[in-house]
């Protein structure tokens, strides 16, 4: 009984390592896939603003570049020392479970020398064959020989309970090993990471150095594309009213179509003296679906077509491509501040404002109907409708669609053009009749 109780707690012990030793790894390996992410984001963004600035010239994208790599490199460094603290909850852990091993194999040494010495001292056939026949009743020599089976049976377990153990501690130690090499390898990746984030915060101090040497006319700039955003947000809005009143006309020529048929049909009853009216003429009017949460609806989805284009646009939400493939948002959506000499300089953005190189295809994000094609002096200004949302693209050049056209996703509507600092660049909105919307909440993250 005794004999099974040990045993039983030895299998207890193993298997209660392996289970605590298991846990923290996939944490760990999590880690480990955030940060070959975020390395992979870093990287990314590097070939971005290489490609994008290519005349070596420092603008607000960049900057915004800049600081975007400092904000991902502290995420990495933080998901670094994440992993180092999980490593060394590993080898405190290995340490304890052979430190476990080291008392459970002298436990189990001591009881096999116990044995041994025991079998050395009735080693003899003749003492066998005493213990046998001494019993005093048949069914008492049948239990003596139980025993002597029992006891056989102790020390061939014990044995390979030794084994077992001496195995499994030789494993722990070598793991304990390997895990103190893992944890110099994350440190130094960790010393390595934090070395380039003060290189990338000195690069951020010069060019912010730069652009403030150019404050006045950033100044200037800012001014124009200020100007330009609200003629463009005049603009959009006036698109949506005509849409609007549009989609409102249509809705009550169909009712009025609907009133005519109705009246027709009762005038033919009372003609020929029946007092039930045939059933109305069929009408244009909408079944909407049964949703499982409640919307906002729009006159702008009052047919069919307009319903599951708006359904389509924000099932798609986070999910949409870039308007073009080399990308760094140097104004996002709402106040962005920017640095000055004496001041700061805040500058609202109804949308958000890409740099890019100049001349590179511009792309749809999302099929839609495109509604119009705005000259705005040097550039153009494309809207594309999807229901109720509409997405803008300014500062286009050669567009490629006109109105009443229909696009696809990802299908190329004109090329970039050259914003204010001279870099390649393009604007994209996205508004419904309510306001305007979050571009970066809609496009799928870089």
């Amino acid at each position: 009984m005794q004999t099974q109780k040990k045993l039983a707690l030895l299998i207890a012990l193993q298997m209660v390592i392996m289970v605590v030793s298991a846990q923290p790894v996939t944490d760990k390996e999590e880690m480990q896939r955030k940060t070959q992410q975020l390395l992979r984001e870093i990287d990314a963004l590097k070939e971005t603003q290489a490609s994008v600035q290519k005349n070596k010239k420092q603008t607000l994208g960049v900057l915004r570049a800049i600081e975007r790599k400092i904000d991902i490199r502290g995420e990495l460094i933080a998901n670094i020392k994440g992993e180092v603290n999980y490593v060394e909850k590993d080898i405190i852990r290995t340490r304890r479970d052979i430190d476990t091993l080291k008392k459970e194999l002298q436990v189990l040494k001591s009881q096999y020398a116990q044995s041994i010495v025991y079998a050395y001292k009735n080693r003899s056939n003749y003492d066998f064959l005493n213990f046998l026949f001494s019993a005093s009743a048949f069914s008492d020599a049948l239990k003596r020989m139980s025993y002597l089976k029992t006891y056989r049976s102790f020390r061939e377990q014990k044995s390979t309970d030794i084994t077992r153990t001496r195995t499994l501690l030789e494993a722990k130690v070598a793991s304990l090993t390997g895990k103190r090499v893992e944890k110099n390898k994350v440190l130094q990746e960790q010393n390595a990471q934090m070395s380039v984030l003060e290189e990338d915060k000195r690069e951020k101090d010069l060019v912010v150095n730069q652009l403030k040497e150019k404050e006045s006319e950033i100044v200037a700039a800012m001014k124009r594309k200020e100007s330009e955003r609200k003629k463009t947000q005049a603009a959009i809005a006036s698109i949506i009213k005509r849409e609007k009143d549009e989609a409102i006309k249509r809705e009550r020529e169909a009712a009025a179509k609907r009133k005519a048929a109705d009246d027709a049909a009762r005038k033919t009853a009372a003609a020929n003296g029946t007092t039930t009216a045939p059933p109305p003429a069929s009408t244009s009017t909408v079944v909407r679906p049964v949703e499982k949460k409640i919307r906002e609806a729009s006159v702008l989805e009052n047919t069919p077509e307009g319903l599951v284009s708006s359904q389509n646009f924000e099932q798609n939400k986070g999910r949409m491509p870039w308007p073009v493939d080399k990308a760094l948002v140097r104004l996002h959506y709402g106040n962005n501040y920017i640095p000055g000499k004496t001041r700061g300089l805040t500058i609202p953005s109804s949308g958000i404002s890409i740099e890019t190189n100049e001349g590179a295809p511009v792309k749809a994000i999302f099929e839609g109907e495109v509604v119009a094609v705005l000259n705005m002096g040097e550039s153009s200004a494309i809207a594309i409708k999807h229901g109720k949302y509409f997405t803008t693209y300014s500062n286009v050049q050669n567009p490629t669609v006109s109105r009443g056209q229909k696009v696809a996703t990802g299908q190329v509507i004109g090329k970039a053009g050259v914003n204010e600092e001279g870099s390649g660049s393009i604007d994209l909105q996205i508004d419904t009749d309510k306001g305007t919307l979050n571009p970066e909440a809609w496009i799928r993250s870089r």
